[in-house]
């Protein structure tokens, strides 16, 4: 495996990456600099940011390289329900791991902010049982990038690469 690339977009993925290119000896690159910097078809992990279940970049990723996985960066709880959700909303032959990211509103566009404010809403006016997490995460930030987030993909890519 060549590299790890990244799309990102207020830099959960970026982190994510720049931690899995490190435990892994190989260097991580933006999809723009890894477009000038690594062959076509050559193999890599690709990791982007999650927008409407979606992961942003990655069916350019794949056609691009030769993409061993990829790691979905997102404010969900992991679990079975959104690991679903994901490979419904993405599909690809490639596994797909999810990774916590964070929330930081200085790091969003305008639209974005106002999209989350909305969304936050929303989710009040709805008064659903577990939606308050999202609720609080919506309101204040968060931060889950951690390396132990990176367990699952780290063990693949070493048993896969």
């Amino acid at each position: 495996m060549k590299a790890v690339i990244y799309e990102s977009n207020a830099g959960s993925a970026r982190r994510y990456a720049e931690m899995l290119a490190s435990k892994l000896g190989v260097p991580a690159y933006s999809y723009k600099e890894a477009v000038k910097a690594i062959p076509r078809d050559e193999e890599a992990i690709f990791i982007g940011w999650i927008f409407a279940n979606k992961i942003q970049g990655l069916p350019r990723a794949q056609k691009r390289w030769n993409l061993i996985c990829a790691g979905a960066v997102g404010m969900n709880p992991p679990g079975e329900i959104y690991n679903k959700i994901l490979h419904e909303n993405n599909p690809t032959d490639i596994p797909i791991f999810y990774l916590r990211g964070a929330l930081d509103y200085h790091k969003l566009k305008w639209l974005q902010r106002k999209l989350l404010q909305t969304i936050c809403t929303d989710l009040e006016k709805q008064n659903k049982p577990g939606t308050q997490e999202m609720i609080n995460i919506l309101k204040n930030g968060c931060d889950y990038v951690s390396e132990e987030n990176l367990s699952a993909i780290v063990a693949f890519a070493l048993s896969n690469g």
